[in-house]
């Protein structure tokens, strides 16, 4: 099929949105499909230099307002992302006719929608999040930033209707794949035609492991992403922290981001610092031998649609513990994750973390908790995806040729 992919973010060799508009095309065109990609200009070189057979690059600027970025980075870069869908339904209009479906795969954010509804040709949406929302009580979490954060939830209330890209993106797409119920929600509230599941994430074939056994030795609890608030990174100290009060452990902490001194002044008044090492940005290679030698990760975040280190851990045999809320909460995964839902007083909570690392630990079934993880793991490699996804091309464009 001659498939239109619209990747504002898509670069080889890169994780997060970048990383992920890559692998649908490289996914999508090792199963034969004709791909055209929408992309920003900034990965151009490498792109190029990646030389993809199957796949047309449409290189489309969005430059960034130097103005605007001073005063607010995070709005600056959404208007440009606003700027370049514009100029990405002005670039195809004229052809897009050429193309059997539609689909926009980065950003997956429900929020900000796409422009590309508006072609003659149906559009696949997604999979997206953003319909979930940090839980009021633990806004201690959040600091300085919580402000902005109530404001993030408002806007994904009943304001959602007012914000005109994202209402009628929902509105009129054959198809909108989401990776959380609560985004699912959201979109039933704005008028979806059709909503189906999928997650934003997925794994190389190459990353799959194999379960495994138990590390000997002291255990490694395991946090990997950035230092922001919504991670939670506070939090898992102190879950640590409670853990460290029953048995030895060690905790590393892969990631940085702007509550790094936070973290380290919570580490000092705990009493732990020589049981945490604090390791910054670490590359994928690292993260994944990081994945392969330790005991458990700790997932604590309060706001997440999902969480690429959720999936990368199981895909590793990891065994996880995770807050049981938004895209965690909807996923079966059997042995390999212990949820621990929310208490009502946030002081609780990190205790509760601390005894659901201990079951990891100290229990009997480690070795099939890995097996779990992995089994899951296996239904969200990118092949596996793009089969799917190619699935899902057929079904739409059959029906959109039935119609007329």
């Amino acid at each position: 099929m001659k498939v239109l992919l619209s990747a504002f973010q898509c670069s080889p060799g890169r994780g997060s949105e970048p990383g992920t508009g890559w692998h649908w095309v490289t996914s999508l065109t090792a199963l034969g499909h004709e791909v055209t990609v929408l992309t920003s200009s900034p990965d151009r070189d490498a792109i190029r230099a990646a030389d993809l057979p199957g796949a047309t690059f449409r290189f489309i600027d969005a430059p960034i307002s130097p103005s605007l970025a001073r005063i607010s980075p995070m709005a600056a870069t959404c208007r440009a992302y606003l700027r370049w869908q514009v100029a990405a339904l002005r670039e195809i209009q004229g052809t897009a006719l050429d193309y059997d479906v539609v689909h926009h795969v980065t950003w997956g954010g429900l929020h900000l929608g796409s422009q590309l509804w508006r072609l003659p040709v149906p559009l696949i949406y997604g999979p997206i999040g953003g319909g979930q929302t940090a839980p009021g009580r633990y806004w201690r979490y959040f600091g300085r930033s919580w402000p902005t954060e109530a404001l993030r939830t408002a806007s994904t209330g009943r304001a959602l209707k007012l914000i005109g890209t994202c209402r009628k993106t929902i509105r009129n797409s054959a198809l909108t794949l989401v990776c959380n119920s609560a985004t699912a929600d959201a979109c039933r509230r704005l008028g979806a035609r059709k909503i189906q599941f999928m997650l934003a994430d997925g794994l190389p074939a190459e990353w799959l492991g194999s379960p495994r056994s138990q590390p000997a030795g002291t255990p490694v609890v395991l946090f990997i992403g950035r230092l922001l608030p919504r991670k939670a990174p506070v939090l898992a100290i102190q879950a640590f922290a409670e853990l460290r009060k029953t048995m030895p452990a060690r905790l590393i902490v892969a990631g940085n981001g702007p509550l790094r001194r936070q973290v380290e002044a919570t580490i000092k008044r705990l009493g732990i610092t020589d049981d945490v090492e604090l390791l910054g940005h670490v590359g994928l290679e690292d993260i994944k031998r990081l994945y392969d030698s330790a005991s458990v990760l700790l997932f604590p975040s309060l706001r997440e649609s999902f969480g690429a280190p959720f999936l990368e851990a199981l895909g590793r045999g990891l065994p996880i513990v995770a807050l049981d809320q938004h895209g965690i909460a909807d996923a079966e995964v059997g042995l390999a994750a212990v949820k621990v839902p929310l208490p009502p007083q946030p002081r609780q909570l990190p205790g509760r973390l601390g005894v659901a690392l201990s079951t990891v630990l100290s229990d009997d079934q480690w070795d099939a908790r890995s097996a779990a993880a992995v089994k899951w793991a296996s239904d969200w490699v990118w092949p596996v995806k793009a089969a799917a996804a190619s699935e899902l091309y057929h079904q739409i464009a059959g029906s959109q040729l039935v119609g007329k």
